[in-house]
């Protein structure tokens, strides 16, 4: 369910810079004066807002989990003493 919200809000994000391109590259309009691609660019930053907030929310809650691929229970030793050297 959260992948599905995550990607939803992905796919408008997208929709919405489809749009702006697509006001961008028309011909001005004298009665609009760009108005249509700031609504829409303003709406793509409003989609990214609800899309951070919602991932910190989910993490908070633990719906979702970060993945780390260096996670220090998964070294081995010959990793650890590499690590170590590194340290000095």
């Amino acid at each position: 369910m959260i992948t599905i919200v995550i990607v939803v809000l992905l796919l408008a994000m997208l929709a919405s810079l489809g749009v702006g391109l697509f006001h961008l590259l028309k011909s001005p309009d004298e009665r609009d004066k760009g108005g249509q691609l700031v609504t829409a660019l303003t709406w793509r930053i409003g989609i990214w807002v609800v899309l951070f907030g919602f991932i910190v929310l989910a993490m908070k809650m633990g719906w979702i989990t970060p993945s780390n691929s260096v996670h220090p229970q998964k070294f081995n030793e010959a990793q650890q003493e590499r690590i170590d050297k590194q340290k000095g």
